[in-house]
């Protein structure tokens, strides 16, 4: 069952995390799908993480902040943005991958590819300052969140 999903809807460059040969041609750097899933997976686990880390007051400042994307993971648009949602499926259910995402709905009802690319290119400079070694902070989760 796991190679018929894997191979037949076109998810083998999901593999690529887990098992980096498997079913990749020579020429092939892996799916850009693939690379942008794990990288939104990784950037909303690290804005949750932090957003949690938040004391009450300020996760209320957050939510109540209209200019801010809301500090969870919305999912992907099944219509437009399909494969990106197949693919978080089949890395959460099949690869066992990113699992504080799992049992989520992952339809969002309107497209958000676009709109995380532009928090990871934010994500990204704050997160290799910190190394990944605590939570993000209020001010950097504003910095993300407000890109």
């Amino acid at each position: 069952m796991f190679i018929w999903e894997a191979a037949f809807p076109g998810n083998s460059r999901g593999i690529h995390g887990p098992f980096p040969d498997a079913l990749r041609a020579p020429e092939d750097g892996g799916s850009p799908i693939a690379r942008d899933v794990a990288g939104f997976f990784e950037m909303w686990a690290h804005i949750e993480e932090g957003f949690a880390a938040l004391d009450a007051s300020d996760q209320r400042a957050f939510r109540e902040d209209k200019d801010l994307v809301p500090p969870v993971f919305q999912g992907f648009d099944g219509q437009c943005e399909g494969e990106y949602q197949h693919m978080a499926r089949f890395m959460i259910e099949e690869l066992g991958r990113f699992k504080g995402f799992a049992g989520r709905d992952l339809e969002s009802y309107h497209p958000m590819v676009g709109r995380y690319r532009q928090l990871l290119e934010a994500f990204r400079p704050i997160w290799s300052r910190t190394e990944g070694g605590r939570p993000l902070t209020a001010d950097e989760l504003r910095a993300v969140l407000t890109c």
